[in-house]
């Protein structure tokens, strides 16, 4: 099993390390936002980018448009978390609203030739989270953790905080187990878009496209932890052999803010025959981010008898991610005389080709880690789109899975989404999109190290609105 690591604490220097692994994965998730309609359909949405939506899913889709489009949409995402950490469940939520895109798009005929030109903004991630856990540990401690990761004073925490002492030239300390730890995680930030996209139609059966983006956004991590002697295991001070120590608690804040910035591009094609099949490609290139950080840590041990100790640690660092080539591929078939439209697809990122660069040599080794616990990942789905007769309402479903990036993970690893969505049109050029998805993924995060840790489980949900002029 492959540990999912809130924030990988490397204490081999006086400051916090804050890097790793899940920090490039976030910025290559393969379940990214974008319009409405493109959620509500998935990566089938590859095959028919017939709106400004193409922009993410295929820009060879926007010779379909015939016209000039305007639009933009909101969303509402609830994200609800339950944690199993020491076989006790804790529930968590939160909730998040932002604008899931806004652009505006158009065609042109040239000679013989349609094209199609559209700029926008769109909201690739939201990262909101948050999730709590909390049992009595009979088995281990943080301090015990802390303890075992040096001998050197000066950059040991737990001896720092007079928890652990060097006896004999080694660390030790004896609070080991039997402590009631209880954590509060909280995930904010985003991932946003500029991207503009240009097609031609080369053939009146084959459209090709490109696209450019500028991406930004924000991340910040915090993390309240604190361990209790709540049985009063921990009572009195042997300063000779040190067996006890008069321990009460131990209160610990992590806190991360990344600011996030990229450039991207990619290309489509896609090939319409006879009004009924629409298959589209498209190879999304890697992303060139760079990362700017700061992270804090502070602890507080509080004693029997009234003294306390506190340490704070705080640090900046810069380094870049590149990620991975995307090779996404879908086919559409439309049954004019039902109005119906079915789609299926899929997407591949080879996870492995995530690479760190440009950072301190601390960062660079995770390179290696990357190598040995990530695998492909793929994305599949299938989708369909009804148009009502008669009415002026088109409904649409779709259900897609996205296998998980780690070569050996938890059971629930793969994430499940399942969306749902409508179309009214209130007037001929004016249309109004509904979306309503669901996800449900497993994760296991650490408490600490690879001592401790618990089952994440999200289920977040999303409701979003758009509104399209089309003229």
């Amino acid at each position: 099993m492959t540990l999912r690591i809130g924030l990988l604490l490397c204490l081999l220097s006086p400051f916090l390390r804050a890097q790793f692994v899940e920090d490039a994965l976030r910025l290559a998730r393969l379940d990214s936002y974008g319009t409405p309609r493109v959620n509500s359909l998935g990566i089938g949405f590859t095959a028919l980018a017939d709106d400004i939506g193409a922009l993410a899913a295929n820009p060879a889709g926007l010779v379909l448009i015939g016209g000039i489009e305007f639009t933009g949409g909101l969303y509402t995402a609830r994200n609800i978390t339950r944690t199993d950490f020491l076989n006790r469940q804790t529930p968590s939520a939160s909730t998040s609203t932002a604008l899931t895109h806004l652009g505006i798009a158009a065609t042109q005929r040239w000679s013989s030739r349609q094209a199609g030109v559209a700029v926008a903004y769109m909201l690739e991630n939201d990262y909101e989270n948050s999730a709590r856990y909390a049992a009595f540990n009979p088995t281990s401690s943080l301090i015990g953790y802390w303890t075992q990761q040096t001998p050197i004073p000066r950059q040991n925490w737990a001896f720092r905080l007079y928890l652990a002492d060097t006896i004999n030239g080694r660390m030790i300390t004896p609070i080991r187990d039997s402590l009631q730890q209880e954590a509060f995680v909280r995930e904010r930030g985003g991932l946003h878009t500029l991207v503009g996209g240009l097609a031609i139609e080369v053939t009146p059966n084959i459209l090709l496209g490109g696209s450019l983006a500028l991406k930004y956004g924000r991340f910040t991590y915090s993390r309240s932890y604190r361990e209790t002697d709540i049985l009063n295991r921990y009572n009195w001070l042997d300063t000779a052999l040190l067996t006890n120590i008069d321990f009460d608690a131990l209160q610990l804040q992590e806190d991360l803010t990344q600011q996030l910035s990229g450039i991207t591009g990619s290309i489509g094609l896609l090939v319409h025959m006879h009004n009924t099949v629409r298959v589209g490609l498209q190879i999304r290139f890697p992303t060139f981010f760079q990362v700017r950080e700061r992270f804090a840590q502070s602890a507080t041990a509080t004693f029997d008898n009234g003294d306390r100790r506190q340490l704070v640690e705080e640090g900046q660092n810069a380094y870049n991610v590149i990620t991975p080539f995307v090779f996404a591929g879908a086919v559409a078939l439309h049954i004019p005389e039902a109005e119906l439209t079915f789609t299926a697809g899929a997407a591949y990122m080879d996870a492995t080709q995530l690479e760190f660069t440009d950072a301190p040599w601390e960062v660079l080794q995770l390179n290696r880690l990357i190598l040995e616990q990530l695998t492909g990942q793929v994305l599949w789905g299938v989708g369909l789109e009804w148009q009502l007769p008669q009415l002026p309402l088109s409904l649409r479903a779709s259900y897609n899975g996205l296998t998980s990036p780690y070569g050996r993970d938890i059971p629930g690893a793969a994430a499940h989404l399942v969306a749902s969505g409508a179309s009214l049109y209130l007037a001929p050029t004016v249309r109004l999109d509904f979306l309503f998805r669901r996800v449900e993924v497993a994760e296991l995060r650490s408490n600490y190290g690879e001592v401790s840790h618990y089952r994440l489980l999200r289920r977040p949900w999303t409701l979003a609105i758009g509104l399209t002029y089309r003229y």
